[in-house]
């Protein structure tokens, strides 16, 4: 894909999100939250998205063009995901308390995946320096560089795919904070307790990052 291509894809991000914006109003003229809801996930998964393409690509101009493409659909996704819940409670305060549990319940699954697999990154690093001087010494197939090479790579998938999923969570959390601050003032109990599970959220990101990177770094050493 080339970069013009690609340039055309965040120009359409960028229209789905105006579009969405300006179309987030009943026909009376009184606002639609569902679609205000939608329109703002949309444009804030276009800029996240953005950031994220180009964190993982080699070429940042593209990274930054396919991700922001793929971040505006994304972050739709999202947007019509609250608004969808929202629609499940009879109260405010009673999707609030459901979003924060909801919260709540990542982070602690998310989190005792991270440690999982931050102790097996620490193996297969051992293991793979290991293979790799064996393999140097004439000690050890070429085979089984390729076998530990495709355990390294099902480890960073899993991996990407945690990483992905906090980065959902995050900007769902992110998204619900913000409304909630807006309507209710920062000091509202709700609001606040929003505040404290984007802290975590943040923190479980950044660990599920960093075993991404980890792994990466170990796959990339493993020349065959």
């Amino acid at each position: 894909m080339h970069v013009h291509h690609s340039g055309r894809k965040w120009l359409v991000a960028v229209a789905i999100g105006t579009a969405l914006s300006g179309c987030a109003t009943n026909p009376d003229g009184t606002p639609n939250d569902q679609q205000a809801t939608v329109a703002q996930g949309a444009v804030f998964g276009a800029i996240v998205g953005g950031l994220l393409g180009a964190a993982v690509s080699d070429n940042r101009g593209r990274g930054a063009l396919i991700g922001a493409a793929a971040g505006g659909l994304i972050g739709a996704g999202i947007g019509s995901s609250i608004a969808e819940r929202k629609a499940q409670y009879a109260s405010e305060e009673d999707f609030l308390v459901a979003e924060i549990r909801r919260n709540q319940e990542f982070i602690r699954e998310a989190d005792a995946q991270n440690r999982q697999l931050y102790q097996e990154i620490a193996q297969l690093d051992r293991e793979s320096q290991r293979l790799a001087r064996q393999y140097r010494a004439g000690k050890a197939s070429r085979d089984a560089l390729v076998q530990q090479k495709a355990s390294l790579e099902k480890q960073l998938a899993k991996a990407k795919r945690i990483n992905s999923l906090a980065e959902k969570q995050l900007a769902d959390a992110d998204q619900v904070y913000k409304e909630s601050r807006q309507k209710r003032g920062p000091q509202d109990q709700y609001t606040r307790q929003l505040e404290s599970n984007l802290v975590d959220l943040k923190e479980t990101r950044q660990q599920s990052s960093q075993n991404v990177a980890s792994l990466q770094r170990i796959y990339d050493s493993m020349s065959i």
